[in-house]
């Protein structure tokens, strides 16, 4: 399983563990170019968890957003009570942020 899977889980084994809803968009392999896409909704984060107006990106090793990524974050970030992590390697970021809304204990 590729690092960058392995956060994905992560992801949602801490979401399961706290009890907090949240929707996946799958991604996939394009056959013709090989790169791996979203084939939901193009550029939209990896997680969303409505009631925390929470958005996730995983990124692992030298991975960075995509411009339509970037986009996505800049209009996700337009209203002021969403929040939009991007996690690189690790769910530090996420374990803080859960931590600050009361959900875990750190």
């Amino acid at each position: 399983m590729s690092d960058g899977k392995q956060l994905e889980k992560a992801v949602a084994e801490l979401f399961d563990l706290c009890k907090i809803y949240y929707l996946r968009i799958d991604n996939y392999r394009c056959f013709k170019c090989g790169q791996v896409q979203n084939s939901k909704a193009k550029g939209f984060p990896d997680f969303h968890a409505p009631s925390l107006s929470l958005y996730v990106e995983c990124k692992a090793g030298k991975g960075r957003l995509s411009d339509a990524q970037k986009e996505a974050r800049e209009a996700i970030l337009s209203d002021k009570s969403n929040t939009f992590i991007e996690l690189r390697d690790n769910t530090d970021t996420l374990l803080q942020f859960l931590s600050e809304k009361g959900y875990i204990s750190t």
